[in-house]
């Protein structure tokens, strides 16, 4: 699918798997951005092929449903949804406002670090805003299809009251 099909005005939410190396991981990302609601997933830096057999196996088809885009840098990859009217939003396992504090609604990008080292620091600085999932110690990171589930589903839950007025 198109890149530009991702985009879709106040209702953009675009997962950006940065360095996500393992192709199961990013299958599954994309399978939990389509489920979410998100409209677009861009496989940035050193992310696996989300079109190879591993990825697309744990996609389970949402990658020939979804706009997904692979092979681009990260920093193209930000540049392309600010280009776009995309606040950009980085997951951060600490320091960030946490995930029932942020604001969600609106054009979005959320930027998730692979396995590990999470976001290179210079990209993580270049972001709007830091997110952060509580977590009950000792547990300092969660694997990032969880992470991007996560962020996806809170999205999709703030923008659905903020269309039926609840807060």
């Amino acid at each position: 699918m198109p890149a530009d099909a991702a985009y879709a005005g106040a209702k953009t939410l675009v997962v950006v798997a940065v360095d996500v190396q393992d192709p199961g991981n990013t299958g599954a990302i994309v399978r939990v951005a389509e489920a979410g609601g998100a409209t677009g997933v861009i496989a940035s830096g050193a992310a696996a092929d989300p079109f190879g057999w591993k990825a697309l196996r744990g996609s389970m088809g949402s990658a020939l449903r979804l706009p997904v885009v692979g092979g681009i840098s990260s920093a193209d990859a930000v540049a392309d949804v600010r280009r776009h009217g995309c606040r950009v939003i980085a997951a951060s396992p600490r320091g960030g406002r946490s995930l029932f504090e942020i604001d969600l609604r609106g054009p979005l990008a959320i930027l998730i670090g692979g396995e590990g080292q999470g976001l290179a620091p210079a990209l993580a600085d270049i972001a709007d805003e830091h997110v952060t999932i509580p977590m009950q110690a000792p547990v300092e990171s969660l694997n990032a299809a969880v992470t991007a589930g996560l962020l996806v589903y809170e999205a999709r839950r703030q923008r659905s009251n903020a269309r039926t007025g609840q807060a």
